[in-house]
């Protein structure tokens, strides 16, 4: 078995900056499904949540660079898992490493945290 890892961090700041001044920059790095999640959330925290997901964009592809570093930001998608304490989940939308997923071959861990102006995250990817 293999071990990758990756880390990022940002300022909330930033990414609230890009999402309201750049026409396109949500959908071109968020699934609908990660817009509509922070969308739900409240004016305060809403660009938190999004920050949060940017940075675990970010770590992730770091730590897949190692087996595809031809994944793009919007083909990395984080959900929260309901049976799981919101648990954050991750789904490779790139065909590939979506099977990867699918067979057990892949597997990813992410944690993510924020806090009004930075936001952080940290994932592991465990090649089997």
């Amino acid at each position: 078995m293999s071990y990758f890892c990756g880390t990022d961090i940002i300022e909330v700041e930033r990414v609230k900056k890009a999402i309201l001044s750049t026409p396109g920059f949500k959908e071109k790095i968020f699934t609908p499904l990660e817009i509509e999640y922070a969308d739900k959330k409240s004016d305060v925290t809403r660009f938190t949540h999004y920050a949060g997901r940017f940075a675990a964009k970010e770590a992730i592809y770091k730590s897949l660079s190692k087996i595809d570093n031809t994944v793009s930001l919007s083909e990395i998608e984080i959900l929260n898992d309901i049976t799981n304490k919101n648990r954050p989940v991750v789904n490779i939308l790139k065909p590939n490493i979506n099977e990867m997923q699918k067979e057990n071959k892949l597997t990813i861990d992410v944690s993510i945290s924020h806090i009004k102006d930075y936001a952080t995250a940290n994932a592991i990817c465990y090649l089997n």
